[in-house]
């Protein structure tokens, strides 16, 4: 972090005299003391503080911040908003100002300054606004309350008054009630439908009993007479429980099926969606019935996700010719995904059509990509980077440079405020042109904000600046750690890329943490002692965590580098159940039929990333060589 913001000051610094570089670092210090104090100080000192920052970046924050104490300085207020648009400056005034006027019941107001929201209770209330306001189509509002109130949650408590008042005008429809139990048992909060059963005629309150019982055990359908018959909605939530059911209980779930597939009350599209759902569950966990549902679906539900477990049944049989087949029935854009081009070629391989193979293989070694790094190997030939940098001007890049979003978020940086700083980032990449993203970009890369240039290039589509992308960022540590643990420094690195693409204080939602995303768990076991996880962001710690897991990966998994991989997304126990027990399966293959898609993207990415990182430092090993041959499986090792 600290290097960070040093090469950041340069960057600001680079342009200014020194002077200017003593003059900013004091407007840093009153900015500080400022933004501790505006809430309580008078109004007279903070006008004076804005005075004196007025040329200081960060100055509209503490603007902001006057601004929400001053909620009655309309046309200021409105001024600003319209100044910083979509900014990070924007919603934290603009949402207690349009709190403000409705209080107020300026309607007029609130809705000229209400651009739409995603924030359910800010919705509610525009939409009280509207009905203050005259003349109003009242039919559309009270239509687009009903939508607001139709979801799979609690909506704010603030949403109450509008609900009230469209229930006395539209008198609430068992139909409405139904589908908002529905949505809340399909990925929504379940524990709604205990209160919306009570808005159900007592002769279908029944209906979200049974909604609870097949959300908490789908198998409660097989048994006595679940299904009394009484109502259409029994028969989505039959569709439900059979598409839940085929995972944990295939059996369970087909005897269900032919007890219900020809009830006319089960609508051919549920029965379609069910036969879908079947096909997909049968194909990953290698149920040798899958072939049977994937024949019964029509070609226009074939997706990228039915063309995964289409060819991955085929794979996980060996059957190549069933392999080709298949492929070669995909519509044309279906069948140029580089996947897809790779197990056609696999197939003529195994079949003995090496002139088919061949070109194949030679057309996607030019690829940088998992599979085409096995297609070099196949051929013996050099991986390929196929790296083009972004080309940027200096004007562009000082155009960008200047842009204030850019400047407000090298301050933040400078202050140490990273999320802050990323805000600023962010809006800079939604209010630029795609070529200015380029500039962005390599912008983030010269001042080592790596995770910033590699986002940046993400959302502008631009994938061949492999230096830009795969930066060498904590090399040293990843080095010094790796040789520690007797691991590949070339393979932390690209786990370090793909877990949180350099950010030191990254969080998943699980609970991961730093640049390795290390669990906290995990970091207590390899020290055998309780680590504090503030040390988890410190990135020469959390490298030596990750370094160290690794190389206990290896030893668990008896060397192989795919299933260690495997296992540090996964873990080590679910990664050994995909492990099959009765033969072994090329190591393609296997990777391809990894049951969850995460975990099978994740190994195809760090796989690759390894590759690349091998090149860029220099490392004579060419990771995919040893792939060609290896199998994982009964005889594996």
């Amino acid at each position: 972090m600290k290097r960070l913001i040093f090469i950041l000051s340069c960057t600001f610094f680079s342009t200014m005299a020194v002077s200017n570089a003593e003059q900013i670092e004091q407007q840093r210090e009153l900015f500080v003391q400022a933004e501790r104090q505006i809430g309580s100080a008078p109004l007279r000192q903070v006008e004076a503080w804005l005075e004196e920052l007025k040329d200081y970046p960060l100055q509209p924050y503490l603007q902001q911040r006057y601004l929400q104490r001053r909620l009655n300085a309309h046309t200021d207020i409105e001024s600003f908003l319209q100044q910083h648009k979509g900014s990070p400056l924007d919603w934290p005034l603009r949402r207690p100002f349009l709190q403000s006027l409705a209080k107020a019941k300026q309607s007029e107001r609130f809705l000229m300054n209400f651009p739409g929201s995603s924030d359910a209770e800010l919705n509610c209330t525009a939409l009280e606004q509207r009905l203050l306001v005259s003349p109003v189509d009242k039919q559309q509002v009270w239509q687009e309350v009903q939508a607001l109130w139709t979801v799979g949650k609690s909506q704010p408590k603030d949403c109450d008054g509008l609900f009230k008042q469209w229930r006395q005008v539209n008198p609430l429809q068992a139909d409405t009630v139904l589908r908002r139990i529905q949505l809340s048992a399909e990925g929504g909060d379940a524990s709604l439908i205990r209160y919306l059963k009570t808005l159900l005629p007592t002769n279908q309150q029944y209906l979200a009993d049974m909604w609870l019982q097949v959300r908490k055990d789908p198998s409660v359908m097989t048994k006595g007479r679940f299904f009394a018959g009484k109502h259409v909605v029994e028969r989505d939530i039959l569709a439900y429980g059979l598409k839940r059911l085929i995972w944990r209980s295939p059996d369970q779930a087909l005897k269900m099926w032919q007890r219900f597939v020809n009830d006319p009350y089960f609508i051919a599209a549920q029965r379609v969606d069910v036969q879908r759902q079947f096909a997909i569950a049968l194909a990953s966990k290698g149920d040798s019935r899958a072939d049977e549902w994937m024949a019964q679906l029509p070609p226009e539900l074939l997706d990228s996700s039915l063309a995964q477990w289409q060819v991955g049944h085929a794979l996980r049989e060996l059957n190549w010719p069933k392999v080709q087949k298949v492929i070669e029935q995909f519509p044309a854009d279906l069948a140029a995904d580089i996947n897809w081009r790779y197990w056609l070629a696999r197939a003529f391989e195994e079949q003995g059509q090496q002139a088919k193979a061949d070109p194949i293989f030679r057309e996607l070694a030019l690829r940088r990509h998992f599979y085409g790094f096995m297609s070099a190997a196949k051929l013996g030939l050099p991986p390929s980077l196929a790296h083009n940098p972004v080309m940027v001007s200096a004007e562009e890049l000082l155009l960008v440079q200047q842009h204030p979003a850019v400047q407000r978020a090298i301050e933040w940086l400078a202050l140490g405020r990273m999320t802050e700083a990323r805000r600023e980032w962010n809006f800079l990449q939604r209010s630029v042109t795609e070529s200015q993203k380029l500039a962005a970009a390599k912008l983030a890369g010269q001042m080592e904000w790596h995770e910033r240039a590699i986002f940046t290039l993400a959302d502008a589509g631009y994938w061949d600046d492999v230096e830009l992308r795969f930066p060498l960022a904590y090399k040293d540590e990843i080095q010094r750690s790796a040789k520690g643990a007797k691991v590949d420094s070339g393979w932390a690195m690209a786990i370090a890329r793909r877990e949180s693409s350099f950010m030191a204080d990254a969080n998943s939602p699980v609970g991961a943490r730093g640049l390795m995303q290390i669990m906290p768990a995990t970091a207590n076991d390899i020290a055998k002692k309780r680590v504090p996880i503030a040390q988890l962001y410190n990135p020469t710690t959390n490298i030596d965590y990750g370094t160290d897991y690794l190389n206990y990966l290896m030893k668990r998994n008896d060397g192989n580098l795919i299933m260690a991989t495997a296992a540090y997304n996964a873990g080590y126990s679910r990664v050994r159940q995909w492990i099959p027990t009765d033969h072994a399966l090329p190591v393609d293959v296997w990777v391809e039929t990894i049951p969850y898609r995460e975990t099978r993207e994740y190994v195809k990415a760090v796989m690759a990333y390894y590759q690349i990182y091998n090149i860029r430092l220099n490392e004579p090993i060419d990771v995919f060589q040893p792939l060609v041959a290896m199998q994982i499986g009964a005889k594996s090792k």
